[in-house]
């Protein structure tokens, strides 16, 4: 059983769940602008049907989507229901994590990369890919993971390149296969986890992932309705990680 002991008092943990909703509506934004090449910072948020400049009442993580009954509060055009459940998961995993990792330095490291890695597995299930610039980040915060754990740079250094080589042979060898391969996103990600997870917890979490992608792809559904496209494999490997990461 994971140990529930809070590094923090849990009267903080208020505060935990505020910043979950900042950071999960932070994502929303991220996650529709940056696959369409907009940038972050660029303009304020605004409707993508009628193009109304959202107010602050309109961006309220959660309540604002429920007050407007999932429509814009502008013109009335649907807004999907993953804008409010992006913002809820972001807040069930600072709370998950706060209420898990005793060390304070893990914890900050740990959700700093959270959104990160929510951020890729939206993109990847979306959009079918993990962008680089996002992955460049995750391995930093990986790192900085190993720093504040046993600190082995060259365990972590020679796992990053030989789980990068095998995913590779792994991607030649499904692809031949089954029809269904790894993505390049992919054999980066898991050679992003390397650098943070010690050989155990990082072939625990290769393996569970690496079962469940594998029967997800072989599901007759699966080949039917996606015959042709890439699987999205990336947020399965990423809740695998980070399940590895907060119970190390």
């Amino acid at each position: 059983m994971i140990p529930i002991q809070a590094p923090l008092p849990l009267s903080v943990l208020p505060i935990v769940i505020v910043l979950g909703l900042i950071f999960g509506s932070f994502i929303t934004a991220l996650t529709y602008r940056l696959p369409r090449g907009i940038g972050i910072a660029k303009g304020r948020s605004a409707c993508p049907s009628c193009g109304a400049t959202l107010t602050p009442k309109d961006l309220v993580p959660v309540f604002s989507w429920v007050m407007h009954g999932g429509k814009c509060g502008h013109c009335g055009a649907r807004v999907s229901w993953r804008y409010p459940a992006t913002e809820l998961l972001m807040v069930l995993f600072f709370s998950v994590a706060a209420l898990t990792v005793e060390d304070p330095i893990r914890l900050v490291t740990i959700l700093a990369a959270t959104p990160v890695m929510m951020a890729l597995a939206i993109i990847d299930l979306e959009h079918r890919r993990l962008p680089n610039s996002l992955l460049a980040v995750l391995a930093a915060l990986f790192i900085a993971l190993r720093a504040a754990g046993d600190g082995d740079y060259i365990t972590a250094a020679t796992a990053c390149i030989l789980v990068f080589v095998s995913a590779l042979a792994l991607d030649a060898a499904g692809r031949r296969l089954i029809r269904q391969g790894l993505s390049m996103g992919d054999a980066k990600l898991m050679a992003a986890a390397a650098l943070a997870l010690p050989p155990v917890p990082l072939l625990t979490a290769l393996g569970l992932a690496g079962a469940v992608g594998a029967g997800v792809a072989l599901l007759p559904w699966m080949q039917n309705h996606r015959r042709g496209s890439h699987f999205a494999f990336g947020p399965v490997l990423l809740l695998a990680f980070w399940c590895a990461i907060i119970t190390l």
